[in-house]
């Protein structure tokens, strides 16, 4: 049985006003909070002073004028954060857990520094930042000026700069923690420094994530031992073969040394 029209419009004006209701309901629930107290956490590469800071969080006088959303929407435009779950607690508390974004390498380009994610956005160095002891990527070939925020996947250098970096993560975890920098020189042949080495691995250019795995496999054997004090670099360049070049000569303090130990 069909119901008469009146009736069916008369439903639809009846869910309308309810819903109206609804809308008019949540909005004055959150506009009438009363926000006494801002907790951050999930924070890494800043303080939660700097990131409550910069959304202008930090002066209580000006939190009558503050929702959830809003909160919300000043600390996710901060160019660290990839995401914030922001929530009322009750008794005037507001918690904010944000998500920073994942932080992979510096790239220097001239004087200038920037931090380069997992998806290859280019961020700022923002002063008081923590923890950023990333591997370095220097002289990389660029084609124009790098925008901030923008993404450099483009970028042949910058990508496989990246792919080198992902590579000896996945090879060797511990080779990656003591990874200081790429230099790419600017399209030149590639050369990787460890903070456990005094000379360069020179890679060159060509199946470099192939390079990479196929030294990892001597990380181990090169780790610690009195060989590195009269090698001058290790040399992957050429067809599935690591060169090792030894120093011609040797300080007199550097043979004192190596007869003491």
């Amino acid at each position: 049985m069909k119901l008469p029209k009146n009736i069916i419009a008369a439903l639809l004006f009846v869910i309308a006003i309810a819903a109206l209701a609804y809308m008019s309901f949540g909005v004055k629930t959150e506009s009438n909070y009363k926000i006494k107290y801002i907790a951050l956490s999930g924070n890494v590469h800043l303080s939660k002073e700097s990131y409550l800071g910069y959304a202008k969080l930090t002066n209580r006088n000006g939190y009558a004028a503050l929702t959830v959303q809003i909160i919300k929407d000043r600390i996710e435009k901060h160019p660290y954060v990839a995401s914030a779950d922001v929530r009322y607690d009750g008794n005037g508390k507001v918690s904010v857990s944000i998500k920073e974004k994942n932080f992979e390498s510096l790239m220097f380009n001239g004087d200038e520094q920037y931090l380069i994610t997992d998806k290859l956005q280019v961020l700022p160095v923002l002063e008081n930042s923590l923890k950023i002891d990333y591997p370095v990527i220097a002289n990389v070939q660029m084609d124009k000026s790098v925008k901030m925020l923008s993404s450099i996947k483009k970028n042949y250098d910058a990508l496989t700069a990246a792919k080198i970096i992902g590579a000896v993560k996945l090879a060797n975890p511990e080779m990656h923690d003591a990874l200081s920098s790429i230099d790419m020189q600017n399209g030149g042949e590639i050369n990787i420094y460890f903070s456990t080495f005094d000379y360069p691995v020179m890679l060159g250019r060509g199946n470099e994530l192939r390079k990479v795995i196929y030294f990892s496999s001597f990380w181990n054997y090169l780790k610690g031992k009195e060989l590195n004090n009269y090698m001058e670099y290790a040399d992957l360049r050429f067809g599935g073969h690591i060169f090792l070049g030894l120093l011609e000569h040797i300080e007199p303090n550097q043979e004192e040394t190596d007869k003491k130990s």
